[in-house]
């Protein structure tokens, strides 16, 4: 097996594979990536079980062959490299000969017969959305997914996709978004489908502004193909939770107040924060509301007061700092409503404007503050 690539070019490739190579495993062949040569054409493929990653790109002087290739260290040394062609060349022993115009090096691979299997797909049918939407719905949803391996099933965001419009839902239990978006694609399938977060974290750094964006949904596994890449995960089986169930439906105090303002203000404040608490409380009257929060043990404190709109009783509540900002900044108006019922009760941060085909709520629940 040989071949000659452009380094650049086989740089950004391995960059990309490398996402899909687990940091730690038990299984020391998936730190690999497989290289597949045929036709003066260079397959590549890594995977970490779940996710796998298949890049095809052009090569000169190929020969036929297949062999899987420590990814750390080709990444390394191509990224060190200057801009050159590479040449590649394996012995009949699995010994890769790296040469270029600074030097010649060397990598042991191993056989391609240890290497995972190509994930399959079983009865799929597709769904086509826009590059722009598919971004939106990830950029409004991932960050309020758990990052607990312990809940690996809210690890992903529930897609429910009709006919008339796709809901995503992600929650990690303190937080939840709902996103509804109405009919903007084409498809032949309809049900519930829970997408891993790392899947739709790596897509979105593929994905174009423009364009559609075509799903191949199997029993088991998305596979998504995007010009010479194809990417294929594992979907999460576990059932999702009844999210319907704890969004409030009786929250009828209402708090208006400038986005970016209280994310600001918020900020500040928090840096006064406990660390591990991050408790931020919020004294809601008429026309102000009052951010304050302490630390005893390093005693520190911080406060500071912002003009709003409420029509509700007087209430202080508390919420972690770190998940309010992050919910203050997914928003998408200038102006945002607050629904509020008590202090024990989750918040709902609605947008002002909500946009014409999208309806968006975002739930935060409390937490209960010192005495």
């Amino acid at each position: 097996m040989k071949f000659s690539i452009n380094k650049n070019r086989l740089l950004k490739k391995l960059q990309l594979l490398s996402k899909a190579v687990p940091s730690r495993s038990t299984l020391p062949i998936i730190s690999s990536a497989l290289f597949t040569t045929k036709d003066n054409q260079l397959s590549m493929r890594a995977t970490d079980l779940e996710i796998s990653i298949n890049i095809k790109c052009d090569i000169t002087d190929g020969e036929e062959g297949c062999i899987a290739i420590p990814l750390g260290k080709l990444l390394e040394i191509t990224n060190a490299m200057p801009e050159s062609n590479i040449d590649f060349n394996v012995s009949d022993i699995g010994k890769m000969n790296i040469s270029c115009n600074s030097g010649r090096y060397t990598i042991m691979g191993q056989s391609s017969d240890e290497f995972p299997s190509e994930q399959t797909l079983e009865n799929s049918k597709t769904l086509k959305i826009s590059s722009k939407e598919l971004k939106d719905i990830i950029d409004n949803t991932s960050y309020a997914a758990s990052k607990d391996d312990l809940k690996p099933v809210l690890q992903g965001v529930l897609f429910q996709i009709q006919n008339d419009g796709i809901v995503s839902v992600a929650t990690d239990g303190h937080r939840l978004v709902k996103l509804e978006k109405k009919k903007l694609h084409s498809l032949d399938y309809t049900g519930d489908v829970v997408v891993p977060i790392k899947f739709l974290s790596l897509l979105t750094t593929q994905l174009k502004e423009e364009g559609d964006v075509t799903w191949l949904i199997g029993d088991n596994h998305i596979q998504i193909q995007l010009e010479d890449v194809t990417i294929t995960t594992r979907i999460i089986k576990d059932p999702y939770p009844d999210y319907e169930g704890v969004i409030p439906k009786d929250n009828t105090k209402t708090l208006i107040i400038n986005k970016n303002s209280f994310t600001e203000a918020i900020k500040r404040v928090s840096i006064f924060s406990n660390k591990s608490s991050r408790q931020v409380a919020l004294e809601i009257s008429e026309n102000s509301l009052t951010i304050t929060t302490e630390d005893p043990e390093n005693i520190t404190t911080g406060k500071e007061t912002l003009d709003c709109e409420y029509d509700g009783e007087p209430m202080t509540i508390g919420y972690n700092a770190f998940y309010l900002k992050e919910v203050l900044q997914h928003q998408d108006s200038d102006e945002i409503k607050i629904m509020l019922n008590s202090p024990l009760n989750a918040g709902l941060f609605l947008p002002m404007d909500q946009k014409d085909n999208d309806n968006k709520t975002t739930l935060l629940m409390p937490i209960r503050l010192n005495d």
